[in-house]
């Protein structure tokens, strides 16, 4: 598969050190180190609410910037065609939210932007709004856009295809890149299962929508080279896409484990009788199994909530995440590259499982293994050398695949799909 992050914006986070900036993606956001060019080892991802960002400025934005001149104390958000400006010292609103078009001088017609990029280097008293194929320059010493302006992207910032038009969004450099602006949009690729990039019509391959990048300098004044490949852009950003794309993942966790603990609630109705068939070995639990049950999704919706306590990215993982009990949960570039958006929320669960610990029989059989699904056939799992079929009752109660496929199967109304590793490109 292929991460499906997309890039909201970035601004230089001050208060951590001068080469770290905060890069927002959805709803969450990941201080990246510009000067060992990785992500941050630990407290990431966070979520925009928890740093300040007000609803509905916690999701989805269109822009971030950070104010110049006389505007340096504020933050910026943009979304759906209005703004709201932020003191940035306390992370307060300094005003009521206002459309974008009238108070940044844009022209009328534009009632949203598709993303808001800070100058830097020569250009770093400009703000720039991309819409289409369009963008305006906007002067912070003249608090105006700059004339004649409407003009178009691939005429003054000579983009090639497909960086046309259409960005998603901008993270600009810091420190030895400080020159330089990253524009994100997504694209379609082929890949296989791995997340390589494959030709069109290769056997087994999957069209996914992934982040690609261009790269361009301020002071050149010209693009630097792009980068299109899904599993090349993970590899380029150390920890950024494996860490953003974990915050979706978290969220639809927590929606599947609320959906289970839900459904447990006697009596029981058939779609939860059947997942409990299939992935607990009853569809009929004792009083003490169900109670179990309910006990684990419960420890293992408020593991997910804690995160990013205990949870950081790893380079060079050999799988897409590993946990040790208690103590840390890691995930590696494989968590973007190998798994698709279900995959990953099955992921969090498995792993959270594993986090939570609650003692019984130590296995780890995938929920695909020796299985057929969805007319795919799928072989014995080589680590454990067991069946999913094969697990007692008792031993499912402290299997971390039972329990992401009963919380899936719940949540997606009776449909036993079991995401993870049998449907990588979903």
């Amino acid at each position: 598969m292929a991460s499906n992050t997309r890039i909201d914006g970035s601004v230089p986070n001050i208060a951590a050190g001068a080469n770290i900036g905060t890069i927002f993606s959805r709803g969450w956001a990941v201080d990246y180190d510009w000067g060992s060019d990785k992500a941050l080892a630990s407290g990431q991802p966070r979520r925009l609410a928890t740093l300040g960002f007000p609803g509905p400025f916690d999701q989805d934005l269109d822009g971030v910037l950070r104010g110049r001149e006389a505007f340096s104390d504020f933050i910026y958000l943009f979304k759906a065609g209005q703004y709201i400006r932020l003191r940035a010292a306390t992370m307060t609103p300094d005003g009521l939210l206002a459309p974008i078009a009238s108070a940044w001088s844009l022209p009328a017609l534009w009632t949203g932007v598709d993303a808001v990029l800070p100058g830097s280097g020569k250009k770093i008293n400009f703000a720039y709004f991309f819409r289409g194929t369009e963008y305006g320059r906007y002067d912070w010493t003249t608090d105006k856009l700059s004339p004649p302006f409407p003009k178009t992207i691939t005429t003054e910032w000579h983009t090639t295809a497909p960086f046309l038009r259409d960005f998603d969004g901008v993270i600009i450099g810091q420190g030895g890149f400080s020159t330089k602006a990253y524009l994100f949009r997504t694209n379609t690729a082929q890949v296989d299962d791995e997340g390589k990039t494959v030709s069109a019509g290769t056997l087994g391959s999957h069209a996914v929508n992934a982040p690609s990048y261009i790269r361009y300098d301020f002071d050149a004044e010209a693009t630097q080279g792009a980068e299109t490949d899904p599993a090349h852009v993970v590899a380029s950003w150390n920890g950024l896409l494996p860490l953003l794309d974990a915050g979706p993942a978290i969220d639809l966790a927590i929606t599947w484990c609320n959906a289970g603990i839900a459904g447990l609630m006697t009596p029981l109705v058939p779609i939860v009788a059947n997942a409990l068939a299939h992935h607990f070995r009853t569809a009929t639990p004792t009083p003490a199994q169900l109670a179990a049950i309910t006990t684990r999704l419960t420890a293992v919706r408020d593991r997910l909530i804690s995160i990013p306590d205990r949870f950081r990215w790893t380079a060079g993982l050999a799988f897409a995440a590993q946990t040790t009990p208690g103590l840390l949960t890691e995930i590696g570039d494989g968590f973007s590259t190998v798994h698709g958006p279900n995959g990953r929320a099955a992921v969090m669960i498995h792993e959270a499982v594993h986090f939570t610990a609650l003692g019984g029989p130590a296995i780890d059989v995938p929920e695909w293994s020796g299985e057929i699904i969805n007319g795919t056939p799928f072989g014995i799992d080589s680590l454990s050398g067991r069946p999913y079929q094969g697990i007692t009752t008792d031993e499912a109660l402290t299997n971390p695949g039972s329990y992401a496929s009963f919380a899936q199967e719940i949540a997606l109304l009776g449909t036993d799909a079991r995401f993870g590793a049998a449907h990588p490109q979903e």
